[in-house]
This record gives structure tokens, sequence and C-alpha cells, in this order.
């Protein structure tokens, strides 16, 4: 791949974004490939416009920092908020997660499903969703909003003493152990005296290149900041069919992992294109055009 002005990587912008069409193979060895259902579509759908709506925002107060954001993970969280959730409060939750207008039935029977069918999708790639509920033991949570968690989310609903000396280095255990030791914090010690329930989600994704980089083929580069300034860097190389599209404004490839059910989708904005200004214009929509 060639090196030309500063990369947009969307390598995780939202894992749904891979359920745009999943086709219809019924092999054992595509793994757990079907087609979406009407409501799976508008799920992944509402969850791709608040992606795209959360990146613009985090964007512009991150503005000239790098940035790695999972938007499912929060659409997950969330989701199993919302089965606590009533009223002005609900409905609030639901247009930031451009869910208005599903019911909270199809919303959790769409989670469930769309959770089992990423975590099946392709036996040669490791993607693992994770979801946890912790409260002081002292809150009142209601039954029913524990059991639709723990069916809809697979969540792990656990009361801790959050003034125990070990409460965040239990909770930062599990997420260690869900991520296999990718992210080892995330809450801090000690936690607040006035938290009372933490909802989590852990997204573990591994997947090798379908088309290996062969490492004899990298080699030295130029790399071209958004600065104007130019750096050296050991780049990768390497030729082949892939999914391509470019216009005036950007070059987008996707690079497949695995059987190709999952991809990493590589934006580069053209040489006069600010990557700030095209960066904060991306919207569902301008993607799916």
């Amino acid at each position: 791949m060639k090196s030309a002005h500063a990369v947009l990587a969307f390598a995780i912008l939202l894992v749904t974004l891979g359920c745009r069409d999943l086709g219809t193979a019924s092999d054992p060895q595509q793994g757990g490939s079907r087609p979406l259902t009407s409501i799976e579509r508008s799920l992944v759908s509402s969850g791709n416009t608040f992606g795209f709506a959360l990146f613009n925002s985090v964007n512009r107060t991150e503005s000239g920092r790098n940035l790695f954001i999972s938007p499912v993970s929060v659409s997950l969280a969330f989701g199993m908020t919302l089965n606590g959730a009533r009223g002005a409060t609900r409905d609030s939750i639901a247009r930031t997660l451009a869910l208005a207008g599903l019911s909270q039935t199809d919303i959790n029977a769409s989670y469930k499903s769309l959770i089992a069918l990423l975590t099946t999708l392709d036996p040669v790639v490791a993607m693992q969703i994770a979801n946890s509920i912790w409260n002081r033991p002292d809150l009142n949570v209601q039954q029913d909003f524990k059991d639709l968690n723990a069916e809809y989310f697979n969540a792990s609903v656990r009361s801790l003493n959050f003034a125990d000396p070990t409460a965040a280095k239990t909770i930062n255990g599990w997420v260690d152990e869900n991520t296999h030791g990718r992210i080892t914090e995330i809450v801090q010690d000690p936690i607040p005296t006035d938290m009372v329930m933490y909802l989590i989600n852990a997204i573990y994704f591994k997947g090798s290149w379908t088309y290996r980089f062969d490492s004899t083929a990298t080699r030295d580069d130029s790399f071209f900041p958004s600065s104007g300034s130019r750096t050296s860097c050991r780049m990768m190389f390497q030729g082949g069919s892939y999914s391509y599209f470019s216009n005036d404004e950007v070059q987008v490839v996707d690079l497949p992992y695995g059987q190709g059910n999952f991809t990493a989708t590589i934006v580069l904005p053209s040489s006069n294109s600010n990557i700030e200004s095209f960066s904060q214009s991306l919207t569902q929509e301008k993607w799916n055009g």
C-alpha cells in the first residue's frame, strides 16, 4: 500500500459494519453467515448512524490526536442501560443511539442475535463480546433488569462492595480476562464514593489477514502527517485484488480477515484533502455512497 497523506483507519469503527451483507452461505466452513432480518438491519443501520455521530463528536474534542474507538461497545452498554430506563430518559437514550421507533423487545432480540452472529461468523477469526454489570450491594436493582440483560446481552450481573480495597482490581481483572490482556484497566482505584453501578462491554478481536503481507517486502517509506511534514516509517507492501473505491476526495480499500467475513476498511484522504474536515464530514449516507 503506497504512502500518500495522513491515513484515517476505521479498524473497528463499528463491528456491525461487517453485517451489511452477510450472504446466504450455509457451509459450516463459512462460519455463521446468514441474511439479516429486517429488524437486525434496522439495528445495524442505527448503530452505524450512532457510530459516525460518536466519532465526529469525539474527533472534535480530541482534534489533532490519534483516535481509536469502538462505537459498538458504547452501543451495547447503553443497550443494557435501556432495560432500566423509562420515560424521557429512555427516549433520550434511544434517540442518541438512533433507535427511536424500535420497541425494547425488538432491540433486545436484535442485540442478542447479532452478538451470537458476530462471535460465530468466521471460524478462523477470534471475535469475543462480553458484558457485565456491577452494582453496590445497597442498590435495589430490579430483578427484571438483571434478567433481561443476562438473557439478551449475556451479561454477568454482580453485586460488589465498591468500598472494598480490591473492588477496582476485581472489575479490572474481568476486563483483563475478557480482552486477553489487551485492556488491563477500565476503572480507577479507588472507585468514587458516589458510584452505584458500572455497565461494561469488552470486545476482543484477533484475525489474520486473508492475504498475508510478506515481511521481506516491508521497507522504509515516507508518511505525511496533517501538519504537512514528512516522517520516515516502515511500511508493508503487497499487490492483489481487493474491494476498492476512489474519487477526488478519498481512496478506500477493504482488507479481509480470515475467510473474508470481517474486513479492515482503510480510508486515505487525498493529498489535497484536510483530514480533520474530511473525517468530520463522514456520515452513514456518505459511507453508503
